[in-house]
């Protein structure tokens, strides 16, 4: 089985997926590729270190962090704690008040007086022609 060469492991801190021209490549946000991998790249250290020392790497460093080490990869894929109890709202930290204001309170008839006028404002046209 042929080994792949030294590691070159580059990271797109940014948000927003940056590319490098002088090697074609584009990397997707916030991900870490190895471009020493022969599985998926053909790029040989001279090209690396060429676009890191003055090629896009080198000015796009700002995005992309050329990284000395491998990142972790965590095998435990139960991040979430099922058997954990979810806060319900009899047993909430917070306290939950419902206050009822008077000034709110008003009846369908009262708002329909006040509101009168502007049901007509609603039936004529909003800007007027110039004749």
């Amino acid at each position: 089985m042929k080994r792949s060469p030294t590691p070159f492991w580059v990271t797109n801190i940014s948000n927003r997926n940056v590319t490098l021209s002088d090697l074609a490549l584009n990397i997707p946000a916030f991900r870490t590729v190895n471009l020493m991998d022969t599985r998926h790249y053909q790029y040989t250290p001279e090209q690396l270190h060429k676009s890191a020392t003055s090629g896009s790497l080198f000015y796009k460093r700002n995005m992309i962090v050329v990284r000395k080490i491998a990142p972790e990869v965590h095998k435990d894929k139960k991040a979430i704690n099922h058997q954990s109890a979810i806060p319900s709202r009899e047993r909430s930290i917070l306290e939950i008040k419902e206050e009822k204001y008077e000034e709110l309170q008003v009846s369908n008839e009262d708002f329909a007086l006040e509101n009168a006028d502007l049901a007509d404002m609603d039936s004529k046209p909003v800007f007027s022609k110039k004749e």
